[in-house]
This record gives C-alpha cells, structure tokens and sequence, in this order.
C-alpha cells in the first residue's frame, strides 16, 4: 500500500471515530456541501497556519498567494464540495489529493499536512548478534584452535582477555558518544520545533500563531509570540456593541480619518509607528454611537 493511501484511509476513520465520539462540529458531523464550505470559512477566520491555508488554497484553486482566500471560499460553487462528502460516504474509493488533505484539515487530523516520511515504514536491517561482539573477536573458522597445551592456553587466554578488555572499553565510550550525540540532536530538534511556532501575526481583526520559518505567506508583518495579545487584542468591529459603557475602557486609532477600536492599549497592529489612544465620550458618541457631540470637546 502506498504511503498516501494509509494516510487517506486513516484521515477517512479518524473521521468516523470522531463522529461517533460526537467530537466533530455540526456542521462536520452532517457534511453537506454548503456546511463544508462554511465551516471552512470558519476555521480560516479563527486562524490557520500557513500549511493548512496552502491546503486550502490548493482545493479552492487560488493560485495567486496575495488573492483573497475568504473570498474565494465563500464564492465557491458549493457542487465542487459534493467529491469530499463523497469520499466520507465511502462513494468514491480514489479520491483527489486535494480532497484528502482538505478533510484532514477540517477534522484536525495528525499528523498533517501529509509528509511521505510519515506514512513509510523505516525498514533499516536490524544489527545481528554478532556485530556487537568485541571487534577483532577471532573467527573460529577461520582461525582454528591451538593444540590444547598450558601454555598455548596461557597465551591465547591473556590475549584474549586483553583484547576484550580494550574493546569493551571502546564499545562503551562508542555508545556513550552516540547517546550523547543523540541527546544534542533531540534537544536541537525540539527547540527548532518549538521556535517555529513561537510567532504571531496580524489577521483582520487578531493575531494568530504562525510559523517563524516560513511566514512568505503573511503580507503583514511577522512578530515574536506574546500570549497576553495574542489573547486579549481584537480591533472591534462591530460599533453597534459600543456605548457611554466603553468610555475610557476601550482604546482606538485614527489613521487616514478612519478610526479604528481595540480592546485593549498598545501599537497598532498595522501601523506600528503610532500608538492607541483611551477612547473618550467625544470619541465613543461621534465615531461608535454616531451623534454630534460639543465639538469644544474634540479630542481628536
């Protein structure tokens, strides 16, 4: 069996066991082409890391890396999503790629995106018994017994164990200088792994994780991780929700005379140079309630 056909018969039962765990989405767990497209559209607003909108990038055909994905989602003709529900049906038993790996994205299935590496069983020929023995052992076939006398013996036998002894030596500072090289690689290996996820960047109304290494995907620009904004920092964008409430609550900008709310201080996201500013009741009444306050009051 080739290594994508074990991914997409894995994708395709980690489906099924999440259904009948209750652990997909309700829009997943009755797949009809119009809640594929939109629960896709779901994911991407919630964020998604560069492989993932690659994927998706791939099944809507948008080639272009600046177009707008959303976009092309949410105009898609939702009879080009009837192959995905018929791959969970089980209708169609060779799917495109593009739709397996589209699937394994809207289920978060692991591991993805798909790597050949993954799915290919390291067949390596195991060291065989003798190949740990201590080198330069004698071959008895090769080299035959000396007659049996005290002192051939005497001989043979401080040799040997002479030469045991410096093997022995040297196979244990061999396996100590693997193991500690091992170690070196493991830890490098994590902290790699761990770097590249320790960025974020600015999409549309947050920040979302991304990978620090390969972050040609995103146009704003990529910084260092920072849980507390990475959580609490959203641009608000329903004005409808704000009132005399938000006063000196809530922060904004004010960029081309177009104001902007955040939820909380700090540098705009996309205009790093200018700092948020406390929204006062000047600010909330004309800008979020559309009123026409005392204009000596501007505080603009």
């Amino acid at each position: 069996m080739s290594a994508f056909n074990k991914f997409k018969e894995r994708v395709l039962a980690s489906y099924w066991e999440k259904h009948k765990n209750n652990e997909l989405h309700d829009r997943l767990a009755n797949p009809t082409s119009a809640n594929l497209r939109d629960y896709a559209l779901f994911l991407l607003n919630e964020g998604m890391n560069p492989d993932d909108r690659k994927t998706l990038r791939d099944f809507f055909i948008l080639k272009d890396e600046l177009g707008d994905l959303e976009k092309s989602i949410a105009g898609i003709d939702i009879d080009k999503l009837k192959p995905v529900r018929y791959f969970i049906d089980g209708k169609t038993s060779n799917p495109d790629e593009t739709i397996v790996k589209l699937l394994a994205v809207l289920i978060d299935f692991q591991p993805r995106p798909f790597r050949i590496d993954d799915w290919i069983v390291d067949i390596k020929p195991k060291l065989k018994e003798a190949s740990i023995l201590p080198l330069n052992q004698p071959d008895e076939k090769e080299h035959p017994k000396f007659p049996d006398s005290s002192r051939q013996s005497s001989v043979v036998g401080s040799s040997s164990r002479e030469s045991g002894t410096n093997t022995s030596k040297f196979n244990k500072k061999a396996i100590m200088w693997v193991g500690s090289a091992g170690l070196i690689a493991a830890s490098l290996g994590y902290i790699t792994l761990k770097d590249k996820k320790e960025c974020m960047v600015w999409f549309k109304d947050r920040y979302i994780v991304v990978d620090c290494l390969d972050n040609n995907m995103w146009n704003q620009k990529v910084i260092a991780l920072d849980e507390e904004r990475l959580k609490n920092f959203r641009k608000i964008t329903r004005y409808d929700t704000l009132g005399l409430k938000d006063v000196n609550r809530i922060w904004y900008s004010k960029v081309n005379n177009e104001i902007e709310f955040f939820t909380t201080a700090g540098l705009h996201p996309e205009h790093s140079e200018r700092g948020l500013k406390l929204a006062s009741e000047y600010i909330i009444r004309k800008y979020a309630m559309g009123e026409e306050p005392d204009t000596s009051k501007n505080e603009e």
